[in-house]
């Protein structure tokens, strides 16, 4: 459940999420749900050991009830980049962006994987989901986030690059990355 990269680490919090990407890699993996807060916890004092930076990642990290209390753990014991990784689908709410960035996280990473609603809603199989990605974007630049998105590129949308990444520009994210899926 730990992946080690020079000073980051990367946590799986568990497999639940609120999408069903159709090249999703953790899809087989949801009847594992997610694990336990203490296991997480765990994790990350072992990792602050030899790391300064996390990323909590699942599934999906913030529909986890536990998420406030992870992110504050991990402010706690020193980590000075927390990152979430996201379908961003929680983060279209302000107050809830306010309660991550008041515990501790301070850089987001969501997943954005089309540049109008058809596209991306339909390879997350989430209706509405493109507004939500979005709206989560404008919240967290609004709150003077550090965004750096991420597209995994696919059949359908690999003619689409240039739309996405335009968008993505006038959304001022910070940085934003193409990532092809991975082979499962």
């Amino acid at each position: 459940f730990l992946v080690v990269m020079q000073k980051r680490v990367d946590i799986k919090t568990g497999f639940g999420c609120n999408s069903n990407c159709k090249f999703c890699v953790q899809a087989h993996k949801k009847k594992l749900g997610n694990r336990s807060t203490e296991d997480i916890k765990k994790d990350l004092e072992e990792s602050r050991k030899n790391c300064s930076e996390v990323v909590l990642t699942g599934g999906e990290v913030t529909i986890r009830k536990d998420i406030f209390e992870l992110v504050s753990y991990a402010k706690k014991l020193g980590f000075e980049r927390i990152q979430i990784q996201s379908n961003a689908r929680m983060l279209s709410y302000k107050d809830f962006c306010v309660k991550l960035i008041e515990a501790g996280a301070n850089e987001f990473a969501p997943a954005i994987h089309g540049h109008i609603p058809e596209l991306h809603d339909y390879l997350t199989s989430a209706k509405g989901s493109f507004k939500q990605v979005v709206q989560a974007i404008k919240n967290l630049k609004e709150f003077n986030q550090y965004v750096i998105t991420n597209t995994v590129v696919v059949k359908p949308n690999y003619k689409y690059l240039p739309e996405i990444a335009e968008l993505l520009v006038s959304l001022k994210v910070d940085q934003y990355q193409f990532a092809f899926p991975h082979a499962v």
